[in-house]
């Protein structure tokens, strides 16, 4: 992680638990807002956030056409200020706080991932890091393997799809709560202005694994390698046909009403509207900064691709290239890394 990295970050969060107190203040002490009118508060990092990367990228035109537009949309329909500041620079928020996450987790998971069935025992970290990409106990993981060149001239629409189905899976939760919790009363005119905000957090929390998936990030074996990210997308595809089931068992069990009906189809196209928004700002300004500075690890992380030679069928490494001349070596020793000496690099 930059520095700048560290500092947004530090900003993030010192804004999230101020947001978080204030709406709290405002929405059950002092009584000015219902518990989702007031959910726009917790909206603020991730503006500021985008409004720093305007700033400091020079972004200049961009803001003026915001301000212009927000100027416009106040004297015609005031509420849908909100709206544009939602999917124009609350979005660019979570891009960028996007590629911090990424940064962040991207090497300590590859670690993780490099060591887990190596091990005698698993700690809770391994485990959880087995269960979210769907490793399997017998696969040999140390032989990681990325895509050195990577390039985009499109959007990945596919990608962006699977990221609208997590999403989706998490806001079936939501719905849940709202068919089982009698107190929730969904706003029946306009679009739900709260429902952004939801998906401005889930958005930042599905976006990040899509790196696995733009660096094609596998475990090379004898066959076929292992996708870490396809992985990720079956586990969570396990958990969406049950979660699935259940809201249509209890829509039909309490007999939702307009309202929760109205609520489920703009929370549908909200996650599509700000995955999509969300997902051009973060692949046309943020994907290839994080790409290159992993790459350019990566030659640190894994000085060479030891394991990607060796068949134990045919007892061959890739030192041993059948060459005469060629200093031999036993292959058992290609499986003793050193991580002692990497971990202090």
């Amino acid at each position: 992680m930059r520095r700048s990295d560290r500092n947004t970050l530090a900003l993030f969060i010192f804004l999230f638990v101020a947001s978080a107190a204030a709406y709290l203040y405002l929405t059950f002490i002092e009584g000015r807002f219902t518990v989702y009118a007031g959910m726009p508060i917790l909206a603020v990092p991730f503006f500021v956030v985008g409004l720093i990367f305007y700033v400091v990228n020079r972004r200049y035109y961009a803001g003026l056409f915001i301000i212009g537009i927000s100027a416009i949309a106040f004297f015609v329909l005031p509420y849908s200020v909100l709206f544009i500041l939602y999917l124009l620079v609350c979005a660019e928020g979570v891009a960028t706080m996007v590629e911090i996450i990424q940064r962040m987790i991207f090497y300590r998971i590859m670690s993780t991932v490099e060591r887990v069935n190596i091990k005698k025992s698993m700690t809770f970290m391994d485990r959880v890091v087995v269960f979210f990409f769907n490793i399997p106990v017998d696969l040999d993981t140390r032989n990681l393997l990325i895509d050195r060149n990577v390039s985009r001239n499109k959007l990945p629409w596919k990608d962006m799809a699977y990221t609208m189905m997590l999403a989706l899976l998490f806001c079936m939760f939501i719905w849940i709560y709202m068919f089982l919790n009698p107190s929730f009363s969904p706003e029946t005119h306009g679009v739900p202005i709260y429902t952004f905000t939801i998906i401005l957090y889930l958005s930042m929390a599905v976006m990040p694994w899509t790196i696995f998936s733009s660096l094609n990030v596998r475990i090379g074996t004898e066959y076929r390698d292992f996708s870490l990210y396809s992985g990720f997308l079956e586990t969570f595809k396990r958990m969406f046909l049950p979660v699935f089931a259940a809201i249509i068992f209890l829509g039909i069990a309490l007999t939702a009403d307009a309202n929760s009906l109205y609520y489920i189809g703009m929370s549908l196209l909200m996650i599509v509207a700000m995955i999509v928004f969300t997902s051009v700002m973060y692949y046309t300004s943020n994907e290839m900064v994080v790409v290159n500075d992993i790459l350019d690890k990566w030659g640190d992380f894994q000085p060479t691709e030891m394991y990607s030679g060796y068949s134990p069928k045919e007892a061959r490494s890739s030192l041993d290239d059948g060459i005469p001349g060629t200093p031999r070596r036993d292959p058992s020793e290609c499986f003793l890394p050193d991580l002692r000496s990497r971990s202090r690099r």
